[in-house]
């Protein structure tokens, strides 16, 4: 136990922390880090670079010293460590457009968590006025800027899928597939592959322009629908990334069932998701599973959670696997 100074001290810095995240936004917003290169520099010179204040930045940089993402090697000279280089636009599998989705209108949702713990429903609805997809679809701006950031995740959560055997699958369904990232580059490391991207009406048209292979684009299929409301049949598998977490329990259940519908006794259902460890120890997971409920009423799920929302559904659990990025769950629809 830490004495009670240190206990001060840690819960002060645990009170504040959303002002860590807050100047990591900061200085990935200005490129502070693309400035640096690999070079230490006089913090004048890097001012200059990002068109920042001098003194602004030199508090800003000391602050995320301490936190490890930069280091002074001497006054006023600062260099980028290997934790904070994965925030490069370049770096494989760059947190940057974390720091874009932990910002902006999602940090302003926050001011009113205690809605949220209050009533279980989203402050999000409260703070703007209308749930967040609503909201997205009247401000085309920021709905970009979310869809970009999505979409620089897809390298993160695709590396469970990648390394799954894909030999016996012909049509891949991604339900809810976005701006078409994922089934993009899924297509085109498995040419064998055809692929079926489906997702809101006002989504699929920008699809298409992002699947940016021809011979992709030849392989693949888009349609626009409701999920809530039924999903392309005839696919060998049916991939949910990321989508689940979004919608609380019944909702995910209503989804899982128009997916066991449009599948056929043999089809895979495989869902790449965040789950949550049973141990009790920190994990992002966590975090992330009060995100989802402030902004949209979903939720995270431990790996049984996952196993009985999958049975009420009418699905069997084949297999679990999980990653330091994700977990890939795969089921099958129960015969009869």
């Amino acid at each position: 136990m830490p004495g009670t100074d240190d206990a001060n001290h840690l819960l002060r810095r645990k009170i504040m922390g959303y002002i860590v995240a807050q100047a990591i936004f900061a200085v990935t917003e200005l490129d502070v880090i693309e400035h640096l290169g690999d070079d230490a520099v006089e913090v004048g010179e890097l001012a200059h670079r990002a068109g920042a204040d001098r003194d602004a930045l030199q508090r800003f940089l000391r602050v995320l010293v301490a936190e490890g993402l930069f280091e002074e090697p001497a006054p006023g000279v600062f260099a980028v460590t290997s934790l904070g280089a994965l925030l490069r636009r370049d770096a494989p599998g760059s947190l940057r457009h974390l720091t874009t989705l932990m910002a902006g209108e999602a940090y302003q949702a926050w001011s009113m968590a205690t809605h949220s713990l209050r009533s279980g429903q989203p402050a999000f609805d409260v703070v703007f006025g209308k749930p967040m997809f609503e909201w997205f679809n009247d401000h085309p701006a920021a709905a970009a800027t979310f869809d970009t950031a999505q979409a620089g995740l897809v390298e993160l959560r695709l590396l469970p899928l990648l390394e799954r055997d894909w030999s016996e699958v012909g049509t891949v369904v991604d339900v809810g597939g976005g701006n078409g990232g994922l089934l993009n580059e899924l297509l085109a490391r498995h040419e064998h592959l055809r692929g079926v991207l489906f997702d809101q009406p006002q989504v699929v048209e920008e699809t298409k322009l992002a699947l940016t292979k021809e011979e992709t684009r030849q392989r693949c299929e888009v349609v626009g629908g409701d999920f809530f409301s039924g999903v392309p049949s005839g696919g060998d598998a049916y991939v949910l990334a990321q989508i689940l977490h979004d919608w609380n329990d019944e909702q995910a259940i209503a989804i899982l069932r128009q997916c066991n519908q449009a599948m056929p006794p043999q089809g895979r259902l495989l869902i790449l998701e965040q789950v949550i460890p049973e141990d009790g120890e920190p994990h992002p997971a966590r975090l992330l599973d009060l995100h989802m409920l402030v902004l949209l009423g979903g939720r995270e799920r431990e790996e049984s959670a996952w196993r009985r929302l999958l049975t009420a559904a009418g699905f069997e659990t084949l297999h679990v696997s999980h990653s330091a990025r994700s977990s890939l769950i795969e089921a099958r629809p129960v015969a009869g």
